[in-house]
């Protein structure tokens, strides 16, 4: 008769240590698809304002830089793309609100006017992605995401010095390279 509650007392620690470790694992996935979101809105930004500086940019350097972004931009979204859906993350129809918003000034500006506010926004933006991109390979438990997130940030570094040269030849002040 002893050994029936501590059978019901060991099936409830079961029961309860089970319940606890999806939750801790939900905390860490709901984490990893706000990443993989913003990361596809990022990739569609960058994509679009690229176009855009095709289209109006007169300065080689620039265009070479924006020929790059949609290349690469468009394969970090194909890469992320396979994990997302199967975290159940929605690939991005469009760049988030604020995106849209910088999207629209810049197509209101031309000549030099452009291509200083295409660099410093690709400056500030990719510097900002770095960062985050570092912050996602450290947080994440998540191999798959990690995979995802670690080519991502060796693709995302190389963009942030090469806009940062360019900023530099124009003048423009860039932050410190984001580090791991």
């Amino acid at each position: 008769m002893r050994t029936l509650p501590l059978r019901m007392a060991a099936a409830a620690v079961a029961i309860a240590a089970c319940t606890t470790l999806p939750v801790h694992a939900q905390d860490t996935t709901s984490d990893d698809k706000s990443f993989l979101k913003e990361a596809s809105e990022g990739n569609l930004f960058e994509v679009n304002l690229a176009k855009l500086a095709l289209q109006k940019s007169q300065d080689p350097n620039v265009r070479k830089f924006a020929e790059k972004m949609i290349a690469d931009h468009e394969r970090l979204g194909r890469d992320i793309k396979p994990l997302a859906m199967k975290l159940g993350v929605k690939e991005a129809s469009s760049p988030g609100v604020g995106d849209r918003a910088k999207y629209e000034e810049l197509k209101l500006k031309s000549g030099i006017s452009f291509d200083r506010a295409y660099v410093e926004t690709m400056v500030k933006d990719h510097n900002d992605d770095l960062k985050k991109f570092i912050q996602e390979e450290q947080k994440t438990t998540n191999p798959d995401v990690k995979a995802v997130v670690s080519k991502g940030e060796a693709t995302i570094r190389e963009h942030t010095e090469m806009i940062d040269n360019i900023a530099h030849m124009g003048g423009i002040e860039t932050p410190p390279m984001p580090t791991t």
